[in-house]
């Protein structure tokens, strides 16, 4: 067993490293001085503003009473998700159905395989390993999640639906081996995987993610020793600071950083509970260096500066310049969270929320472009990507025109925060010379949406083009919102599909304007005045709504909202742990594909000004 082959730390080199931890008590660790927690009990997005273009993509949706319609799999349950670049493509990993999937642009994603059929293990802290001689390997721990006796499972991923013949042993936990074990690796006839495994033990801060299924006091920089008592080092992840010292991150607000350039006993402390950040502690969190030069910090941030053990939501970023001080205010990366469908099964703990964040670690892989790329589980039900361009802002200054013409089809919509489920995509589509953004929703629980941030002002005229490609009673409507940077919305209106009605909300009072025809381009046409909190609206041309009041008071906008249902950011039906349950039942028919209903957008115009030139 691997352990035997490393010599017991001595007495004199524990104290030294106790004298080590004892010195350094006083480095500066990362801390957040953004100032702004925001509020998870009011909003699903916490109020607060949104980091401007991220595209948010589902890559499995779970559907277990119709798996033909997604991968295949019955699974009401998927977590643990992993993420890595390897041979031009990005790898999903994660517990529950089938496991493993890839995408050519981290987009369009296809599911591989049952992980049971590529290797055999549970729930695991790390998945995915590029070796320096380019060979990638997956892993998982075939153990429990608390030591005992287990090992460390690696198996080649040669391409898609395609392995290497075997899953073998890498090490094997402290606390010794399981009745039946794979092979040791060492066994094996390929001298590039025999490599690429000794290179995977000879990396300390990739082998510091076992620590929790293996508790190995020995082999582990940070173990079951250390002088916080901590015995489960739990999501461990890493970045380095400007000088090259490591900064390690694990769950529970649990950082350090270390005094050289090297994971090891001799320069890596003992960590410190961290609590600005304000990161929900039972959730994951992760740490990077961006390709712009500034870090971020990503987590559920519930609101309260210690966090909260239940609501795992919002997924919100912060920013730094040097990796330590996160002075920027959160901006939400995921904030927007469907009804959990199905009910909690025994042990599964089905927190409500975009939660257990992670981003590819340092070495696996480089995607093309400069986007920060993280992925994250919803509800414990589906597995998403999100996609945060860099540098991360919350704001624009300047005003919005978007024909789309520039922008290639497929699922990427540039500048737009979107909300993209499979069964809901959303896209740029050509139509002969034209391009536009389509929304179509076939899911009977969730929407399709983009969201455009343009400059906040008190008065805004805004203008778009709506073609609707449907209208029955079975069709989901499209549903458009003008609020304030912290969701407060100011104009809130609905094309109708069972009457064909355009619905507007006049104050308290819910009217219909005008009707539409359907596959037809339409041109909308929005006076918004902040001072007077009132609007109006042209379509086609003509006015049809004059000064009608804001459905909720606010003193600017900065963003509007295209999304193919009903508005659901405050409600919290079907979000476990809320009230401290666990749901008990599914929702019916919830995996039922529905009609398509399709709408599309086009000539976006967002400006803001002074309301002697902004109104219509």
């Amino acid at each position: 067993m691997l352990h035997d082959t490393v010599n017991p730390r001595s007495c004199a080199t524990f104290c030294a490293w106790l004298a080590l931890a004892a010195s350094v008590s006083s480095v500066q660790l990362p801390t957040y001085t953004g100032g702004i927690y925001g509020d998870a009990l009011s909003a699903h997005d916490g109020k607060l503003r949104w980091a401007v273009g991220v595209q948010n993509i589902q890559v499995s949706r779970s559907a277990p009473e119709n798996p033909g319609a997604t991968d295949g799999s019955t699974t009401i349950y998927r977590h643990h998700q992993m993420l890595a670049y390897w041979g031009g493509r990005f790898w999903s990993f994660h517990s529950g159905g089938v496991q493993l999937c890839w995408s050519t642009n981290g987009l369009d994603w296809h599911p591989d395989a049952d992980s049971s059929d590529v290797i055999r293990g549970g729930a695991s802290r790390m998945a995915f390993y590029v070796a320096p001689n380019g060979r990638f390997l997956v892993s998982q721990a075939n153990a429990g999640r608390s030591g005992g006796p287990g090992e460390r499972l690696v198996r080649e991923i040669l391409g898609p639906k395609s392995y290497g013949p075997e899953t073998y042993n890498v090490k094997t936990n402290f606390a010794g081996a399981l009745p039946r074990v794979a092979p040791y690796y060492t066994s094996s006839s390929d001298p590039g995987f025999r490599a690429a495994c000794n290179s995977l033990l000879a990396d300390p801060l990739f082998c510091q993610q076992w620590q929790e299924e293996d508790q190995d006091p020995i082999f582990y920089t940070i173990s079951t020793d250390t002088i916080s008592g901590v015995r489960e080092w739990k999501a461990f992840n890493w970045y380095r600071l400007p000088d090259n010292r490591i900064v390690g991150a694990w769950k529970r607000h649990y950082m350090v950083v270390s005094t050289g350039p090297n994971w090891n006993r001799n320069s890596v402390p003992a960590p410190f509970e961290v609590t600005s950040f304000g990161f929900n502690p039972s959730a994951k969190v992760w740490g990077t260096r961006n390709k712009d030069g500034r870090y971020a910090f990503v987590g559920c941030t519930p609101g309260k500066p210690r966090g909260d053990l239940h609501r795992r939501w919002p997924l919100s970023v912060t920013t730094s310049s040097d990796g330590l001080t996160f002075d920027t205010p959160y901006l939400v990366i995921a904030g927007d969270m469907p009804p959990q469908r199905y009910e909690n099964c025994t042990g599964d703990d089905k927190n409500s929320g975009p939660q257990y964040v992670r981003g590819i670690s340092p070495g696996n892989g480089d995607p093309p472009g400069t986007d920060l790329w993280v992925t994250y589980s919803m509800n414990k039900e589906d597995i998403w990507v999100a996609c945060v361009p860099t540098p991360i802002v919350g704001q624009v200054t300047n005003d919005v025109h978007d024909d789309f013409q520039a922008q290639p089809p497929g699922r990427r919509v540039a500048g737009w925060n979107i909300y993209s489920p499979q069964w809901s995509p959303v896209a740029i589509v050509a139509e002969g010379t034209n391009r536009f953004v389509r929304l179509e929703d076939r899911d009977p629980c969730d929407y399709a949406s983009v969201t455009r941030v343009f400059r906040q002002g008190a008065h805004a005229r805004l203008a778009f083009q709506l073609r609707a490609h449907q209208s029955n009673a079975t069709s989901a409507p499209m549903e458009i919102d003008v609020v304030s940077g912290n969701g407060t919305r100011a104009v809130a209106l609905s094309f109708n599909p069972t009457n064909s009605n355009i619905m507007a909300w006049n104050g308290g009072t819910l009217q219909s304007v005008k009707g539409y025809a359907t596959n037809r381009w339409m041109s909308v046409e929005l006076a918004v005045d902040a001072e007077a909190q009132c609007y109006s609206m042209i379509v086609d041309g003509s006015l049809v709504l004059t000064n009608a009041a804001f459905l909720e008071n606010s003193g600017s906008v900065e963003r509007i909202v295209f999304r193919t249902g009903e508005f659901r950011l405050r409600d919290f039906t079907r979000r476990p742990q809320v009230d401290g349950t666990w749901l008990t039942n599914r929702i019916p028919n919830a995996d039922v594909v529905q009609p398509t209903s399709r709408y599309d957008l086009d000539n976006v115009r967002l400006s803001t000004g002074s309301k002697s030139t902004r109104r219509p």
